[in-house]
């Protein structure tokens, strides 16, 4: 009987981390995962300071530019980096 044990828990060991490994992850953490949203808003707080978010703003955000959004990464940070806007500092996407 402890034969039987010792040989099951030497299977387990050897079989759980192959099925981990080939698990679906919730998300990638790797350096090189980038995320791409479908619209993105440049938006300035009551402070002055301008970010990009993925989420349609509320509250004390104001929107800038497109009220729509950006389809675009790029054309939000452009409409931030513009000298249209009201922005005193920038917060970067981290």
């Amino acid at each position: 009987m402890k034969q039987y044990a010792i040989a099951c828990l030497l299977l387990a060991s050897l079989t759980v981390p192959a099925l981990a490994a080939t698990m679906p992850d919730a998300g990638d953490t790797s350096a090189n995962y980038s995320y791409a949203a479908k619209t993105h808003w440049a938006v300035v707080d009551t402070v002055g300071n301008c970010a990009v978010v993925d989420e349609q703003p509320r509250g004390d955000l104001k929107i800038l530019g497109n009220k729509n959004g950006y389809d675009s990464l790029p054309a939000a940070e452009k409409e931030i980096k513009s000298g249209n806007s009201a922005c005193k500092g920038f917060v970067s996407r981290a």
